[in-house]
């Protein structure tokens, strides 16, 4: 959604935006015009309360529909609207009509023949297949403005631009009323002088209809011994709730009812997002194979029994917010920053609340205080604090946040006290829970810095790699792969190809034009679900602490249990090293998070393109295509079990066969041990080739050492 606009406050939309839709790229700027009721609707599907009709909050105006995606959008596209405020509900905006180009020539969409539009839609074809067409979607966009009614369902012309220019935002010169104000918040000079914010939630288990941060982001094995949920609940106070149950945040905050100690959620994970550096373009590969940007921890707070916390955050700092489990891991992933002006005091009512009405942790809730409660600090409560107001105003230094993990139940005493909780990376009560590999600094992880120790850390006949150093399985070695980065991270977060059961080959598929492997779960989630948090999602997660949290079926498919007489893998890493691979996996996976570690922009080598196309792919096409194309052997069935050791499927693309290429390689400092040349360079070859003597590419030849100068070249060792 992009160029929001309030429509007229005396007209039919009263309380509705005018906003244009569209893909984040490839759409020309332009989308379809959609009217978003915003004074009723906190989400699409989520009323502002019982006496609004569940219609959904946002509807597309046009009586033709507009392709909001990339692709051809027959019937044009829009953007940049500007609402008029006279009465009639017109929207001025920048629209363009769907025009393509034959054979060089602009035509509109409607001279198109059937076969013309399809072959426009097509999806099968290839880059330069679509590139050879006579006719592209490659039309100028002459975005001219119009004068829409969408009671008529007219566009009037109202500018045209000549030749070669587009015309967009246009603006009606018109009186109009002054917008509302907001009335400015008070600033804490005191804060604002060191820089600082603060930021209060009034319970993060004030979650939406779609349990954002409820039930359902929880697993069985969560609960303890007699819980059979992690949140009570109970029917909301207000009758213009449209929630059916909310959490009932006076069981849960009352240490002699049952339902006290069945959250897992202790903490609250403050990260800031890390700014790109200068000369940090093509840093891509540094940041990692994942959907989210390099983050910096900030700090860790503890979440008080009715889910309230309070802390101080640097101001003028995009901030990201997790709810943390009592064993370190992010129950939820947050996809939006909020942030503070130095010296300001914002309230949320809770996590994914429904931005209407009060907080459930009000009126007479956040003023019942059970007697079971700690009377030392009950007694100070003043009428309306959550119990983090009440603590943070008794000791001010419970605002500043940890760099560790630290829960001790204050509220509670004896047997009705949650058990405590300390995640340290050095320092913990049993020495051996301590880090034996470097420590994360600054709030940074990274994983050749940090988790890739872990892996190759001796821990005698249990050392991670004495196992896993198999490529055809899962080889945790810090060995640089092709692509620059450690060979074990591209194992974690890369899934193996889906094998087709029907033919035994492996799915292709094509991507922008280029064909691609289909690959299946990877170990670890990187992709942004918007859902649960990362370490319980991934299938890794589950593994190093030997509970099924909330990774996919197809994940435990992929990535079954350690087989029988295989160790405890629960008990292999200690409790500071679980925190470092649940806080890499939390973050979002990326290879770097400090952008910046060594003072200066970091990189990682990998292995040139231009030498791929020019010195390698040549060999790949004569002398290893005919097998290891997508169709088999020559043409021939494969077996599944061949593909899913081999892996190595060449499309005759130069870019997708130089991906593909790059994960064959698993030590650009020793590129004989890597299967792009152990495996051709060896008879029988494939092993199956009975009464083949002679290997396709052998040790020494000149297409080999080709190949293995192309490998080395990525070898970074002084």
């Amino acid at each position: 959604f992009l160029h929001p606009r309030e429509m007229d406050p005396n007209g039919k939309y009263k309380g509705f935006v005018a906003s244009d839709l569209m893909a984040l790229s490839r759409t020309q700027e332009g989308g379809s015009l959609m009217f978003i009721d915003a004074a009723n609707y906190s989400e699409y599907n989520t009323p502002a309360n019982k006496t609004v009709a569940a219609v959904g909050g946002q509807t597309e105006v046009t009586d033709k529909a507009l392709n909001q995606n990339r692709g051809l959008s027959p019937y044009g596209r829009i953007t940049t609207p500007y609402p008029l405020w006279d009465g009639t509900d017109r929207v001025l905006l920048a629209y363009r009509p769907c025009e393509v180009t034959r054979n060089g020539t602009v035509i509109p969409c409607a001279n198109l023949t059937d076969a013309e539009r399809a072959s426009l839609t097509d999806e099968t074809l290839t880059r330069e297949q679509t590139a050879a067409l006579p006719v592209q979607d490659n039309a100028p966009a002459a975005y001219a403005i119009y004068m829409f009614d969408p009671a008529k369902q007219t566009f009037l012309p109202v500018a045209t631009p000549p030749a070669g220019f587009m015309y967009v935002d246009p603006v009606a010169i018109a009186k109009r009323d002054e917008p509302n104000a907001t009335a400015p918040t008070s600033v804490d000079a005191a804060l604002a002088a060191q820089g600082l914010g603060e930021i209060e939630v009034r319970s993060v288990y004030d979650t939406d209809g779609l349990e954002r941060n409820g039930e359902t982001m929880l697993a069985a094995s969560d609960l303890p011994a007699g819980c059979s949920a992690g949140i009570a609940k109970t029917a909301p106070l207000s009758a213009a709730d449209t929630r059916a149950q909310v959490a009932d945040l006076r069981r849960l905050k009352d240490p002699a009812d049952a339902a006290y100690g069945c959250s897992p959620m202790r903490f609250i994970r403050a990260t800031r997002v890390v700014a790109p550096q200068a000369g940090s373009t093509a840093m891509r590969e540094a940041i990692g194979e994942t959907d989210f940007e390099p983050q910096q921890i900030l700090g860790y707070a503890p979440i008080e029994p009715d889910g309230s916390f309070k802390l101080h955050v640097p101001a003028d700092t995009p901030i990201g917010l997790t709810v943390i489990d009592n064993k370190g891991r992010g129950v939820q992933t947050h996809l939006n920053w909020i942030q503070v002006r130095p010296g300001e005091r914002r309230t949320c009512l809770g996590c994914h609340s429904p931005r209407r009405g009060a907080s459930i942790n009000s009126g007479t809730v956040v003023d019942t205080l059970p007697a079971a409660l700690n009377t030392a600090l009950a007694s100070q409560h003043q009428s309306g604090e959550t119990l983090a107001s009440t603590r943070t105003r008794l000791d001010a230094s419970r605002l500043v946040m940890s760099t560790d993990m630290e829960f001790t139940d204050v509220w509670a005493t004896g047997t009705n006290a949650r058990a405590p909780v300390t995640i340290r990376y050095t320092g913990n009560a049993n020495p051996a829970d301590d880090l034996r590999t470097a420590v994360p600094t600054n709030g940074f992880v990274n994983y050749p810095d940090h988790v890739q120790p872990l892996w190759s850390r001796d821990r005698g006949a249990n050392t991670c790699t004495n196992c896993h150093a198999d490529p055809a399985k899962l080889d945790l070695r810090g060995t640089i792969s092709g692509t620059g980065r450690m060979t074990s991270y591209e194992e974690l977060v890369l899934g193996d190809p889906v094998i087709d059961p029907a033919t035994g080959l492996p799915q292709t598929r094509l991507r922008d034009g280029e064909p691609e492997i289909v690959r299946g779960a990877a170990l670890v989630e990187t992709m942004a679900p918007g859902v649960f948090g990362m370490a319980r999602a991934s299938r890794l997660g589950e593994i190093i602490f030997g509970e099924n949290l909330k990774a996919s079926a197809a994940a435990r498919t992929a990535h079954p249990n350690p087989p029988a007489g295989a160790p405890d893998h629960s008990t292999m890493l200690n409790l500071a090293e679980k925190r470092v691979v649940s806080e890499w996996m939390d973050l979002g996976g990326q290879y770097y998070n400090n952008l910046a570690a060594n003072g200066s922009p970091v990189r990682v080598a990998k292995l040139s393109q231009t030498v791929f196309e020019s010195t390698v792919f040549p060999i790949l096409q004569s002398d290893c295509a005919s097998c290891h194309q997508p169709n088999g052997n020559s043409g021939a069935a494969q077996t599944a079990q061949s593909f899913a050791d081999n892996r190595f499927v060449l499309a005759g693309s130069v870019e997708g066969d130089y991906n593909v290429t790059l994960t064959m390689i698993s030590d650009v400092c020793n590129g004989p041990s890597s299967a792009l040349l152990r495996r051709p360079s060896t008879a029988p070859h494939p092993s199956g080739a009975t009464g083949q003597t002679t290997p396709p590419l052998p040790a020494g030849g000149t297409k080999y050492n080709a190949i293995a100068s192309w490998i080395a070249s990525g070898c970074q060792n002084p």
